[in-house]
């Protein structure tokens, strides 16, 4: 879980590097989409990678359950916060959901790759 950790933090600063004159720009404007995008991305991304290594070992009916309904309670949540701030005029929309985009391949970039490295070595239960 260290190594997850570490290397959301590794690309979060890789982010604020490379966006570093973009993000000059574009923050003061946008600092609210910004922020906002990127702490939903991150959340999503955390709860994802939890919730794939608790129940990586489990049976294949928890497993199915728990990852597919835990993703599917994600989506839910995205969905109608980006929703909810949008349509109510706390953000606005364009900025917001290309920031969302953006932060989100990268955050589901990182919790792939740790996915990779962690489970080949972990044993799954055979029914």
């Amino acid at each position: 879980m260290k190594s997850f950790f570490k290397a959301l933090i590794i690309g979060t600063i890789i982010i604020f590097i490379v966006g570093f004159f973009p993000f000059l720009s574009w923050w003061k404007p946008y600092k609210v989409e910004i922020f906002s995008s990127f702490m939903l991305s991150l959340i999503n991304a955390i709860a994802g990678y939890i919730l794939v290594i608790k129940y990586h070992g489990a049976e294949q009916n928890k497993f199915m359950v728990n990852i597919y309904g835990g993703m599917i309670i994600r989506m839910a949540f995205v969905l109608g916060f980006s929703l909810y701030m949008t349509m109510n005029g706390y953000l606005q929309t364009t900025p917001f959901f290309m920031f969302l985009m953006f932060f989100y391949v990268v955050h589901q970039w990182t919790e792939i790759t740790s996915w990779l490295k962690i489970l080949p070595s972990r044993k799954v239960q055979v029914n």
